[in-house]
């Protein structure tokens, strides 16, 4: 890197040790100098007396409202023409010259005196450096030069300040005064504050770009600088998404010659990193601008790791970036190993394309490289597993429905687990369906252990004797499918039950540690009942409340069939009192087992809050599918248009309200059943009314009701 033979780092060493053998950091010229002997004082101490002096009310006044002329006249006022200091940026705290005005005050009143500091260190010109007062600036450079290589508490030069506020025209006045004023002044353009920061680090940090502009043209050396932490400038920039400052970094000098900007970034990173993933459109741009710097460099920052052992092209993937990916990879010099570069665990780039779920990128690495199959971490995962296991269902169906990835559906990790293992482990069912509507896709194979992906999806189920479930849970869905597809279980299982169907059967073959405790266990059912019962008691009240509040209103006392409902022969009406009778026995029946469950002594308490996790989610349906009869009735037949929006979107209330009922899910698995068992499948799942089925059927029953009140 460019930052490590920088002969800039040498006055960098220099001057912190400097610092060491102060036994300060950078502003002990105004701190109170050493006794030298009893009845001696040093020099310090005899012209400004034992505390550094402070700046007066009226000098501070002046310089608050950037006042020159009234500056001018209180400089003459106290004769301070003519005066000059000499000060030690490495704050070695040298005495000042000879001074032509008279002495000044006594210790302890303030000082007219352009060498007072404030309480935070600041001189006259920290001051109008910070607030943009250029001919104030001027003045107190004019009257006192040495000043614009003073540091403050913070180890802030006055240009340090004007470039964290971003005046352009004091940081120019001030570099011009730097460049002139010796060999002090210039150290000082290069000097660090207490963040390790230079002017430029500064300047970019507060997104200055102007300033940056100025500093590369004046003093491009500062771009070599890195902070003590490793970030340079340039990195910064690039991590904040800035191109202007990025262009004006790396542009080149004058004579043509090339920028000495470092690039590098903490933990191994460089700038290319950063710019790979850069937002708003801009990352591509930002890293055409680096790999254009310097054409031997650039390429060299494409194949440069971070400390995880990942290229810039690993990040522009995870990012997604397809724009930087291209460009990336249309680099000769270094495309070639660059996406056979694994990081620190063996992920390859075509890993973190299917792990972020991007086919397009996939395509694009595996056009370029067909030896993709080959490319396995250090698990002996290839791409296919981990689009499993981060569940990118769209990169399996991808690979599924391409016959050029057939290599990669049975292939083994370092486990003996194929894809489907892996989806049956983690409960994945979408990536499951894809997966078995696949024919090339075996069910069968054995991993290490000997286990099929059916004896891994038991075993990730929940035992349904202790679960207080979700009669739709993935992994049991998983299951169900598997079981349903006719996937084999190794002899262990069988001889344990583990083959058996999902509808309710315990789990004898798991070991102890898979059981929770018996406190877990209580927890779990304290849980369910307590928010179970406060959900099947709202609804039964909801309930009950509209089953004697029925839309349209009663029949009056004076006509036939009084107090009956006016609309009862309406087939909306009865679709009405159909659902909110089915959502009352629901939620009062669910009630009762989950109070029942919850006393102590009662019997298979386990089984009653099993049933009662069933009928709740029927309640919640029926409840909803109550309101558009009610709502229809309430309209009437004027409000057509009306209606069909309150059905339409109770029936997305319907379809939501349990989300793993989502109908093309279900399709999508049935569809896998019916092509490993046949049509015959479907009938053995509709006779063990397996909720595998259930779900959508009452979401169809709901919707074709909805469809028949629309109609009448």
């Amino acid at each position: 890197m460019r930052t490590t033979s920088n002969p800039l780092f040498e006055h960098r060493d220099q001057e912190n040790q400097s610092k060491k053998e102060a036994g300060t950091y950078g502003w002990s010229s105004f701190q109170r100098p050493p006794i030298m002997a009893e009845g001696h004082v040093a020099p310090m101490e005899r012209e400004f007396g034992p505390e550094a002096m402070t700046v007066s009310t009226d000098l501070l006044q002046a310089l608050s409202a950037g006042d020159a002329v009234r500056l001018a006249e209180l400089l003459s006022t106290k004769g301070q023409t003519g005066s000059h200091v000499s000060i030690n940026v490495n704050g070695t705290g040298a005495s000042p010259g000879p001074l032509t005005s008279p002495p000044p005050p006594p210790v302890g009143t303030s000082c007219l005196c352009l060498l007072g500091v404030t309480s935070n260190g600041n001189t006259a010109l920290h001051i109008a450096a910070s607030r943009g007062y250029v001919s104030v600036a001027a003045i107190i450079c004019e009257k006192v030069p040495s000043l614009v290589a003073t540091r403050n508490r913070v180890l802030d030069t006055p240009l340090h300040c004007a470039a964290k506020a971003g005046h352009l025209e004091v940081a120019a006045c001030l570099l011009s005064k730097m460049r002139a004023g010796g060999e002090e002044a210039a150290a000082a353009l290069l000097a660090r504050n207490c963040l390790g920061a230079t002017v430029l680090y500064e300047a970019v940090r507060y997104h200055r770009p102007e300033l940056v502009d100025l500093l590369m043209r004046e003093a491009p050396e500062l771009s070599a600088l890195t902070t003590e932490d490793g970030f340079s400038p340039l990195y910064l920039a690039a991590t904040i998404d800035s191109l202007q400052m990025v262009r004006a970094i790396l542009r080149p000098s004058a004579l043509g010659t090339p920028s000495p900007a470092a690039y590098s970034g903490p933990k191994g990173r460089t700038a290319l990193h950063a710019a790979a993933i850069a937002s708003g459109g801009i990352a591509r741009e930002m890293a055409q601008e680096i790999l254009n710097w310097a054409p031997d460099e650039g390429s060299a920052l494409l194949a440069q790791v971070n400390s995880s052992g990942r290229t810039p092209l690993h990040y522009a993937i995870f990012f997604q970036r397809l724009d930087v990916v291209d460009l990336f990879l249309d680099v000769p010099a270094s495309s070639g190993e660059l996406a056979r570069t694994p990081d620190n665990d063996g992920l390859f780039p075509v890993h973190f394309a299917a792990m972020v779920g991007s086919t397009a990128i996939i395509n694009k690495l595996v056009e370029k490289y067909p030896d993709y199959d080959q490319m396995v971490d250090d698990r002996g995962r290839n791409l296919l597993h981990c689009a499993v296991e981060y569940n990118q269902d769209t990169v399996v169906r991808h690979i599924c429905q391409d016959a050029s990835f057939s290599g990669l559906l049975n292939s083994m990790d370092c486990d003996g687990n194929t894809p489907l293992h892996l989806a049956a482990k983690h409960g994945f069912p979408r990536i499951v369906s894809s997966l078995l509507q696949s024919m090339s896709v075996e069910m069968n194979v054995v991993n290490k252990d000997g286990l099929t992906a059916r004896d891994l999806a038991w075993d990730a189920a929940p035992p349904r004797s202790w679960s207080q479930t979700y009669a739709w849970s993935p992994v049991h869905v998983v299951l169900s499918c598997l079981v349903w597809s006719r996937a084999a279980f190794t002899p262990h299982r069988a001889r344990h039950g583990g083959g058996g169907s999902t509808g309710g059967s315990d789990h004898p073959s798991r070991g102890e540690d898979m059981k929770p405790t018996k406190e877990e266990q209580a927890s779990e059912e304290e849980n369910f009942s307590r928010t179970g019962t406060i959900g099947s008691v709202l609804i039964a009240t909801v309930a009950f409340a509209a089953a004697f509040t029925v839309p349209g209103g009663f029949i009056a006392d004076d006509h036939r069939g009084a107090g009956t409902a006016v609309m009862a022969r309406r087939f909306a009406f009865r679709a009405f009192v159909v659902s909110d009778a089915m959502a009352f026995a629901c939620s009062v029946v669910a009630t009762c087992f989950l109070i029942y469950s919850g006393t102590r002594g009662a019997p298979r308490n386990q089984r009653y809050n099993v049933l009662a996790s069933r009928l709740l989610p029927l309640s919640a349906l029926f409840t909803i599918a109550a309101f558009p009869f009610g709502f229809q009735l309430v309209l009437g037949d004027a409000n057509r248009g009306l209606i069909v929006f309150v059905y339409t979107l109770s029936s997305a209330s319907v379809l939501f309200c349990i989300p793993d009922i989502w109908v093309p899910l279900r399709i999508g698995l049935l569809k896998a059943v019916v092509r490993r068992a046949g049509w015959r499948a479907l009938g053995g799942i509709l006779l063990q009314r397996d909720p595998f089925i259930l779900g959508p059927m009452f979401l169809l029953l709901i919707s074709a009701t909805f469809a028949v009140a629309i109609a009448l």
